[in-house]
């Protein structure tokens, strides 16, 4: 089953999306893959930015599945990343890296030393998974920026 994972500079509505990656997305991939374990362990924006930019040509060489470049444009039918499995971020006010899920209430520091994710019941996800279903970027969902124009309704009604 495929997953896919957006990745972005900053965090909130006016984070800038740097490419996405659609696939066998999943923690250990990104602890395995050297230049997606790098984007997790930078600690500087040139250096994530960097790993980013390897990981979407490098996942395809591994054949976990496809990157995807900005310049080709946003690649998910929905509007923004809070239907995707996994967002990943460098906030350059914080100087770390950030995960969190689809409908995310909240963000997980990266630790650089010792890189994981959070285990266990899904700390990050959304409380109320009918809510989530309904819109994935209704409130508690962290802010994130619309990338296509959001439809007078979601969550599989027509608009």
């Amino acid at each position: 089953m495929s997953s896919y994972t957006d990745f972005y500079l900053g965090r909130g509505e006016n984070a800038d999306w740097i490419g996405s990656l659609r696939g066998e997305c999943y923690p250990d991939n990104f602890l395995a893959v050297p230049p997606a374990r790098l984007a997790l362990t930078a600690t500087t924006e040139d250096t994530f930015r960097a790993a980013v930019a390897d990981v979407l040509l490098v996942w395809e060489d591994e054949r976990l599945g496809q990157g995807y470049r900005p310049e080709l444009g946003w690649p998910w039918p929905w509007y923004s990343s809070h239907n995707s499995s996994w967002i990943i971020t460098f906030d350059p006010e914080d100087v770390a890296v950030f995960v969190t899920v689809g409908g995310g209430v909240r963000w997980h520091r990266i630790d650089p030393h010792d890189p994981g994710f959070p285990e266990g019941d899904d700390p990050l996800g959304p409380p109320d998974i009918n809510a989530w279903l309904r819109d994935p970027a209704a409130p508690p969902s962290v802010p994130m920026p619309l990338m296509r124009e959001k439809p007078a309704t979601v969550g599989g009604e027509a608009p």
